[in-house]
């Protein structure tokens, strides 16, 4: 289920913003499109995808100069976008284009939002030095044949009897990755340490020691190699997501029982996006060994919740929980499915009892936004005041704290921003935001974000009306209210022309 839905809610109802030197917080800032969010906004982002798709399909085709040209030509004229910029520079720096990557970085501002995904993009992909252009398309193709051309083999050889990039630790990386893609894992291993030596801060190359461990079993070390991966403090959910996958993977390999192994096996998937894949493993593994049944039973659970499916979330959870009541996955999943049916007491009674089995926020965000929704607002308060300071950078946190905080949106909106780029919500925020401040070229900006997340967002639609009304385009107006009205009846019904964005 969606946790977002009541932020803009929430930032519509908030009283008037203090000032960043009375908070001593500095508010985000970018750099504004200079064109009125328009036809030609949605011409630049459709030209701009397509050029973008253009470049990853020649690279996946093994047409990596053509790729890196176009990647090259879309950098050069592309107008300033800081979430396209880091969209692009995180692509570029998996496929070993680190110039174009490094490019996109530096026509980046610099501020909070910016920062943290910087840092995770570098710490996990970037060589220990810069290479030469010539050098970087010859590793890129070599990375497009093992990767996407079924030509481990091949290319591993080539690799190995070059001389060309020999100095780089990328290039001990790819040899690697091409034994292991051909499942030679000891020489696999051996070219994974020579890349290790040369650079060990690399995350990508520590995952891929991790997994060529596993795949030995070699658990003692493969978990050795893992607990220094967790070290590294990503902020970002996307390469915090990339280290609990690879985590998953060596605990699926390194596990004894067969059970187990699918539980994990699973877990992958679903870290992969591939939810349905991890229920089939799931339904498998149950008939298995009854003693992993609560396991199982609460991955299914999740997998359902997060997918929608509070039914047969209910089911699972339910029934892991009866089973094994120090689960904490089945009570998590408890209290939040109760916390959205509105039973507050049974969900604070789940909150608390997950909040005993683990250190993370995610119970305690629930206990207080529990005590929130049971009119107890002052222990809320309480309790969000103590969180903000211990969990900084809790996505969840940050959001929820909105509806006690509602004030400090212009802080805690860019710092969800900095946290996870592709929460379509926190954009439509800010732009709710700069649209009460009657800064348009700022809400331009951010509904340009919004847009090339998801062009069929109703509310995207609303909120860009009332840009260009505020523009004087009162003809391209209505037409986004007629698309909102489309996209979404019920909410247009409720808004009229012109009508201002503080929500009932």
């Amino acid at each position: 289920m969606s946790k977002y839905i009541v932020i803009l809610a929430l930032i519509a109802l908030s009283s008037p913003v203090l000032a960043a030197n009375e908070t001593g917080m500095k508010p985000l800032q970018v750099k504004a499109e200079t064109t009125v969010a328009n036809m030609d906004m949605v011409i630049k982002d459709n030209f701009v995808k397509a050029k973008y798709a253009s470049a990853e399909n020649r690279f996946a085709q093994n047409n990596v100069k053509a790729s890196y040209d176009d990647f090259n030509d879309l950098i050069k004229r592309a107008a300033h976008d800081d979430y396209v910029f880091l969209v692009y520079s995180m692509k570029m720096a998996e496929c070993g284009f680190f110039d174009l990557s490094d490019s996109l970085i530096n026509k980046l501002d610099n501020n909070a939002f910016t920062s943290s995904y910087v840092q995770d993009i570098r710490n996990y992909y970037y060589p220990s030095g810069m290479l030469k252009q010539k050098d970087i398309i010859y590793l890129a193709d070599a990375y497009s044949n093992i990767m996407y051309n079924n030509m481990a083999i091949e290319t591993t050889s080539e690799l190995l009897n070059s001389v060309q990039a020999e100095e780089s630790d990328y290039k001990n990386y790819l040899i690697a990755l091409g034994f292991y893609k051909s499942n030679d894992l000891q020489q696999a291993l051996k070219y994974i340490n020579n890349a290790i030596v040369e650079n060990d801060k690399n995350i990508n190359y520590l995952s891929l020691k991790a997994k060529v461990l596993a795949d030995l079993n070699k658990p003692k070390q493969a978990l050795k190699v893992l607990e220094k991966i967790k070290k590294t403090n990503f902020v970002t959910i996307d390469f915090q997501k990339k280290v609990r996958s690879v985590e998953e993977y060596v605990l699926y390999k390194t596990s004894k029982a067969e059970p187990l192994k699918d539980y994990h096996l699973a877990y992958y998937y679903h870290l992969q996006d591939k939810s349905l894949l991890a229920t089939k493993v799931l339904q498998s593994a149950v008939l298995q060994a009854k003693q992993y049944s609560p396991l199982i039973f609460s991955l299914l659970g999740r997998i359902y919740y997060e997918n929608d499916e509070p039914l047969k979330a209910q089911e699972f959870a339910g029934r892991a929980f009866r089973e094994d009541n120090d689960n904490y996955l089945a009570a998590i999943t408890l209290a939040d499915l109760s916390y959205d049916n509105r039973k507050y007491d049974d969900a604070l009674k789940y909150y608390k009892k997950a909040k005993r089995l683990t250190k993370d926020a995610e119970p305690s965000v629930g206990i207080a936004k529990t005590y929130l929704a049971l009119e107890k607002d002052k222990k809320s308060k309480k309790m969000y005041e103590k969180l903000l300071k211990k969990y900084q950078y809790d996505e969840d946190l940050l959001v929820e704290s909105l509806k006690v905080f509602p004030q400090k949106a212009d802080y805690y909106l860019p710092r969800v921003a900095a946290i996870d780029i592709t929460n379509n919500d926190i954009w439509l925020g800010l732009a709710n935001l700069a649209i009460r401040d009657q800064n348009y070229t700022m809400a331009t900006t951010y509904l340009n974000n919004s847009y090339y997340i998801d062009v069929n967002n109703f509310k995207y639609y609303y909120y860009l009306s009332l840009v260009l009304r505020a523009k004087g385009d009162v003809d391209l107006a209505n037409q986004s209210l007629i698309k909102c009205s489309r996209l979404n009846s019920d909410y247009a019904a409720d808004v009229h022309p012109g009508q201002s964005i503080y929500e009932e």
